[in-house]
């Protein structure tokens, strides 16, 4: 998982409870540091409905993106890079038709070249527009710091997204963990929270990944924050 804290420790989702911390070279931390503030820059413009600068901002960070997958930065992190284009993608495409009709020709130009060489690399992609009927659980839980809580759902989700809120100046990362998986369902280094501490529908690893089973264990890591989980969505 990219982190870029303190001393540019980075942190990866390991199958124990124990995080595993591993180091990057500057230059290295300074191309995922770049990848992060062009994410929340695309986010944000995504927020405000600017579709041209979120537009750029998808350029922006498939630009930096190459130059990830280019590097000899861990698997691991490439693939949370990968997810994270993913998810701007996603949102482009489902941005309301009532856009001027001259920028949203020329956008979607663009987006059909960007599809073009997602799904060359990596065919999986296909399946970003889906029809499959959202579902969402409603938890409330609060957490001060970090647990465990036993997740049950009606069927097995094919993605997940969570809603909540968090408080205080820490970091929060929440993984979906079963008997022969560890995801990275959420990690506040990639997600736009608003100034009242909201987020709504946000994933990690999970935005197209789901998992084998309907019951699982949420492993909440809260550190210097408070945080509340309003609730789950899922597809079937």
């Amino acid at each position: 998982m990219l982190r870029t804290r303190g001393d540019h420790n980075v942190y990866i989702p390991a199958q124990t409870r124990k995080t595993q911390v591993m180091r990057i070279p500057q230059e290295k931390n300074e191309l995922v540091q770049k990848f992060v503030e062009a994410f929340k820059d695309a986010q944000r413009a995504l927020d405000d409905g600017n579709f041209d600068a979120a537009t750029n901002g998808y350029k922006q960070l498939l630009d930096i993106y190459n130059q990830i997958s280019a590097s000899n930065l861990d698997p691991l992190h490439k693939e949370l890079a990968y997810d994270q284009l993913t998810k701007v993608y996603q949102a482009l495409q489902s941005q309301p038709s009532s856009i001027h009709a001259t920028t949203h020709i020329i956008a979607a130009a663009i987006l059909l070249v960007l599809f073009s060489f997602l799904v060359f690399f990596k065919p999986a992609i296909v399946g970003l527009t889906t029809l499959d009927p959202r579902v969402v659980h409603d938890l409330n839980w609060a957490f001060v710091e970090s647990d465990m809580r036993d997740m049950h759902l009606d069927s097995v989700p094919k993605s997940l997204r969570i809603s909540g809120r968090i408080d205080g100046n820490g970091f929060v990362r929440i993984y979906a963990v079963t008997s022969r998986s560890r995801i990275l369902l959420f990690d506040d280094d990639f997600v736009h929270v608003k100034p009242d501490g909201t987020f709504s529908g946000a994933c990690t690893h999970t935005c197209t990944t789901g998992l084998d089973t309907q019951d699982f264990i949420l492993d909440v890591v809260v550190d210097n924050a408070a945080l509340t989980l309003h609730s789950i969505e899922y597809t079937k």
